[in-house]
């Protein structure tokens, strides 16, 4: 039997005007078209579900015969869609607040920072920036970095043109105020003047000159500290030589226009040139100066060799037509390092002391005062 005599009772009026081959065949259409999902059904539901299957709902019905009918009702609706949008909105305000949140903390820290550096009047362009989402947020230098065009950070950090004109990198405003609290803390530690060098602007220069800390350190104490700790004749000599008096002396060392192995020299030159001074009677220029310092030598073994010629500065002298020597030669003589020089002074000493002991004129002239007598080559008794 078909189908459709599982579904309708054999006496159901419906099938009176079909012959048994029709019934055998199938459900004909016009039974087809009574036989919609609300039509009364001959036997009992035994059950009704509906499940979602391949994203449709699908209804189906088991009737006490045991004939299953199936209904596909259209596209399947869990219910979930108004919950995700409840989700989604949840989401994004739990977000926007993370956001808000964010912006708050970024504008507290560039608020201060701006206080430190001395920008506060930038708080409404640095707001705006924070505000327009653009820049990290997490990354203050990057929010700074965004106000260049502003005058007034033009202003703060004026070095950074200079070093862009010199090829030098532009430093980000955190390496720049941390390289002044450190230039700060240098000038404080080595006793520098109060007030001076302590200055945003008075920083610029040395940023703008590339001058790091440990060269900074080295200046101050290979060169002005030197100075300003010396005796009164190596301040002179520095104002002698160099034109470079008291109040003048902290800028000049830490001026990144010049080398600091030149200051190192010229500090050194100084107290050179204050020992021959002091021993031998000596002004030596900033030329000679500096040539000894340049040769290695010390304040110490200078005070040692200008003592010596001190005591025999008649020697250096020429007479009888001994041949005159130079500054120079003289210097490298007293130093040691002309040995054409050191010989001509030996020979002088020799012939000198020759004719004294023989009595010629140049004991005679010389005179003698309290049993010693001026030999020209030294003290003799």
């Amino acid at each position: 039997m078909s189908d459709l005599l599982g579904l309708y009772r054999a006496d159901d009026p419906r099938l009176a005007d079909f012959t048994p081959e029709e019934i055998a065949r199938g459900l004909p259409e016009q039974i087809a078209e009574q036989d919609s999902p609300d039509a009364p059904m001959q036997y009992d539901i035994v059950s009704d579900t509906t499940t979602v299957e391949n994203g449709r709902n699908i209804r189906r019905i088991q009737y006490s015969n045991g004939v299953v009918q199936t209904q596909d009702l259209g596209p399947a609706d869990d219910g979930t869609d108004e919950d995700t949008d409840e989700d989604t909105d949840e989401d994004t305000s739990t977000e926007d607040r993370a956001k808000a949140q964010r912006r708050t903390d970024a504008f507290s820290r560039l608020r201060a920072l701006l206080s430190k550096v001395g920008l506060s009047e930038l708080e409404g362009a640095v707001q705006g920036i924070i505000t327009g989402g653009t820049v990290d947020l997490s990354d203050s230098d990057a929010i700074l970095f965004a106000l260049r065009d502003q005058p007034a950070y033009q202003k703060r950090f004026a070095a950074n043109a200079a070093r862009a004109k010199k090829g030098l990198p532009e430093l980000d405003p955190s390496t720049y105020v941390s390289l002044e609290e450190s230039y700060r803390q240098l000038m404080r530690s080595n006793g520098l003047p109060l007030g001076f060098f302590d200055e945003v602007s008075d920083f610029q220069t040395l940023i703008e000159g590339d001058v790091s800390p440990m060269e900074l350190q080295d200046r101050i104490e290979q060169g002005y500290a030197k100075v300003r700790d010396a005796d009164p004749e190596v301040k002179r000599q520095m104002q002698q030589l160099y034109g470079v008096d008291d109040t003048a002396l902290t800028a000049y060392f830490l001026d990144p226009q010049k080398a600091a192995p030149l200051l190192t020299r010229q500090a050194r030159a100084a107290q050179i040139a204050a020992r021959g001074k002091e021993q031998a009677g000596l002004q030596l220029t900033a030329e000679t100066a500096e040539s000894l310092a340049a040769r290695g030598i010390t304040p110490e073994e200078a005070q040692q060799r200008f003592a010596e010629r001190g005591a025999l500065e008649g020697l250096y002298q020429p007479i009888y037509g001994e041949e005159k020597l130079t500054e120079e030669q003289m210097l490298g003589a007293t130093f040691g390092y002309d040995v054409k020089a050191q010989q001509e002074l030996m020979k002088r000493q020799r012939q000198r002391l020759a004719e004294f002991q023989g009595g010629g004129q140049f004991a005679r002239t010389t005179g003698a005062t309290s049993g010693t007598t001026e030999t020209g080559a030294g003290m003799a008794q």
